[in-house]
């Protein structure tokens, strides 16, 4: 991710600035997504307020040379004392995006022109990833440094073992299997700022979050449930109960929050339960014995990805009908733990405890495309992708380390030391505006 900045620009001299014009060029050979936005800036005693004025949320870049590859939006308001214009890239051609910012008069003339590119006009990275450890702590990463910049101690012997991320990016939940809490972090200042307590005995393992933020879906091993938790409040709303036996440990929710898939290690099934009602509307048999684990849904809403531990498989299934459309066959052995999908939706990523590798999935075919191999005895198990799917932070229990895919290449770029066997990772989401 870039993010591309004029700084506020004084416009209170003659003559003086009324419209802009912006121009986006993708000058390399991948795709990119990129956000516009022109902001007014008031100048106060206490500093600057800013203010959207005008924004483009998401405009596709195609590779330099190719239809496209440019955008422009002209005729943009900007007769104020005082604005900016700030563009957000994503996408494997971040880094490529050149912006021009043509400021014109009230005649169409052309006053400044300002061209954003290189390291002079980039904002730094500031995506974090918060990675579970076995001591009760929680190591925060710095994606853009890959240093671990932060320690969250939670309550000794919690046994903390799954971690999700609001949308908002202001909190991260955090489960303790041992002492049947959730803590909620505060990640603006890495410190837990409310525990939901859950029924005694429940077990909680893997946590979801709806897409608007206002309630966390967490799996309960213990007693096959569900507790449904209020976002707003911080408290238990309701409980979803599952067959006996059931054993849930991974959930996902769909893009459009109405549903959530629920992995359920002891009976190989995956339950469907409806988030308005908090009601099982559908159950998904799986082959018996498989021990699903993790699941993950495609952006677009159409496919859940579920992470069969036991026999090395992913079971992919199609949530329109709720049935299983392909199987992905992984080496025997690889025992797959974690699964995370690019935010395009091309290709899965399988962390593999059993075989310390990366098996990259080709969603298009549901094939096999890549492997990546990490040192022997790292035994991965979460993994998560960054919101612009330039890469893949993985976990290794085995080593105490969390490796870093470029995915576009498939290749690990960097090691980075943390605590004690690091379990569950999530990041931080890219926020616009």
């Amino acid at each position: 991710m870039a993010i591309l900045d004029t700084g506020p620009l004084d416009n209170r001299d003659n003559p003086r600035t009324t419209q802009l014009a912006i121009r986006l060029l993708n000058t390399g050979r991948t795709p990119a997504i990129a956000g516009i936005e022109v902001y007014h800036v008031d100048p106060t005693s206490n500093g600057f307020n800013s203010q959207t004025l005008y924004a483009v949320n998401l405009v596709s870049l195609n590779p330099f040379g190719t239809p496209g590859s440019g955008f422009t939006v002209d005729n943009i308001f900007a007769n104020l004392d005082v604005f900016g214009v700030r563009v957000i890239t994503s996408g494997l051609g971040a880094n490529d995006i050149a912006a021009t910012v043509l400021e014109r008069g009230s005649t169409g003339q052309i006053i400044h022109e300002h061209v954003l590119e290189g390291e002079l006009s980039r904002i730094e990275e500031l995506l974090f990833a918060y990675a579970i450890q076995g001591n009760s702590t929680v190591s925060v990463i710095n994606t853009g440094t890959n240093t671990v910049v932060a320690t969250v101690t939670l309550p000794a012997g919690s046994g903390s073992v799954g971690i999700a991320i609001t949308p908002d990016g202001s909190r991260a939940y955090v489960t303790n299997f041992n002492n049947n809490t959730v803590s909620v972090i505060n990640t603006g200042t890495n410190t837990v700022a409310a525990t939901v307590i859950l029924p005694a005995g429940s077990g909680p393992n893997l946590i979801a979050i709806t897409p608007d933020g206002s309630r966390a879906y967490v799996t309960n091993v213990s007693n096959s449930t569900v507790s449904v938790i209020n976002t707003g409040t911080n408290t238990v709303v309701a409980t979803v109960t599952l067959p006996a036996g059931s054993l849930p440990v991974g959930i996902a929710i769909t893009p459009d929050g109405s549903l959530a898939y629920v992995a359920n290690q002891g009976n190989s099934t995956v339950s469907v339960i409806n988030t308005g009602t908090n009601t099982v509307v559908a159950t998904v048999p799986l082959p018996a014995g498989s021990g699903p684990v993790g699941i993950a849904i495609t952006p677009d809403g159409s496919r859940a990805y579920v992470v069969n531990f036991n026999n090395s498989t992913i079971s992919v299934i199609n949530t329109g009908t709720n049935t299983i459309m392909a199987t992905v066959t992984l080496p025997a052995g690889s025992n797959p733990s974690e699964i995370a999908i690019t935010p395009d939706g091309s290709r899965a990523y399988v962390a593999n405890t059993g075989n310390s590798t990366v098996s990259v999935i080709n969603t298009g075919t549901n094939t096999i495309m890549a492997t990546v191999t990490l040192p022997a005895g790292s035994n991965p198990i979460g993994i998560a992708i960054t919101p612009d799917g330039s890469r893949a932070y993985v976990t290794n229990n085995g080593n105490s380390t969390v490796s870093v895919i470029n995915t576009e290449n498939n290749t690990v770029v960097a090691t980075l030391p943390v605590g004690m066997s690091p379990g569950v990772i999530a990041i931080t989401p890219i926020l616009l505006f």
